[in-house]
């Protein structure tokens, strides 16, 4: 069973040609940074309009380390589930397609996760998903050859979490996608004092601090937190702005951060 596209049209263009375009320049636009060693962003989750040119730095930095390896990359998807009642949800489906083509699902992985109690095989959650969907596009400009574990997270605990996730971040051939915007809706310069807080808090790896991250993928950002520190990687921050940058109302905006995860 493959699982099909949900949002293309609204969350970013149905027609492949404007996709390809649309992704492109949106990396294309971003600099040029290089980390020879990562092993993973936080990036957003919106419509392009919206969150793609923030989106562009984290993928920008994916190209430029993965683009020209030929060998099959791995990579985890950790991103919320907005619509269904979750522990981790696997998203073992044969594929995931998106206009610009076909991604497989890494089926091994995914049964090799399935005997850990905490994931949960439901498939249902991903149908109307966004938050691992837009990405996928990005993925197919930026790396040669991959395959996908999608997981869907909604009430677990990230400490355990990361401690089942720990021996695939330490691979070489995985690569971590943690899938989040951060506030939402509030005025434009609050928005902007509560999203510095949370960056501080992520890139300071604070997990005493994780109630104070304010931000809807907060599950995936603190895994990625327990795992940096458990391998001593660390978190940078790439880009940050919010909805108020990109469209005319600053009465209500969303905030959006990528940043790498390196060791």
């Amino acid at each position: 069973m493959d699982r099909q596209t949900a949002v293309a049209g609204s969350f970013y263009p149905s027609n492949p040609k404007t996709l390809k375009k649309t992704v492109d320049t949106l990396i294309k636009d971003a600099p040029k940074n290089t980390d020879l060693k990562l092993k993973g962003v936080i990036v957003p989750h919106a419509g392009y309009i919206y969150s793609g040119s923030t989106a562009g730095y984290a993928y920008s930095l994916i190209k430029n380390n993965y683009f020209k390896i030929r060998k099959k990359i791995t990579v985890f998807i950790l991103a919320p589930a907005h619509f269904a009642y979750t522990t981790a949800s696997l998203g073992c489906f044969d594929a995931f397609l998106t206009p610009l083509g076909k991604i497989k699902v890494n089926l091994a992985v995914c049964e090799n996760l399935q005997k850990e109690k905490i994931f949960e095989l439901n498939l249902k959650p991903h149908l109307p998903e966004h938050s691992i969907e837009v990405q996928l596009p990005f993925l197919q400009e930026t790396i040669a050859s991959f395959e996908i574990v999608p997981i869907l997270l909604g009430e677990i605990e990230p400490k355990i979490l990361a401690e089942k996730l720990k021996p695939y971040f330490i691979q070489n051939d995985n690569l971590f996608i943690i899938s989040s915007d951060l506030s939402h809706y509030q005025p434009y310069n609050r928005a902007i004092l509560t999203d510095r807080r949370t960056i501080e808090i992520i890139t300071a790896l604070n997990t005493d601090k994780l109630d104070l991250i304010d931000a809807c993928g907060k599950t995936g950002i603190a895994t990625a937190m327990y795992l940096s520190k458990a391998t001593n990687a660390k978190i940078k921050l790439l880009d940050y702005r919010n909805s108020g940058d990109t469209t005319d109302n600053k009465q209500a905006v969303v905030g959006y951060g990528a940043f790498s995860i390196s060791s």
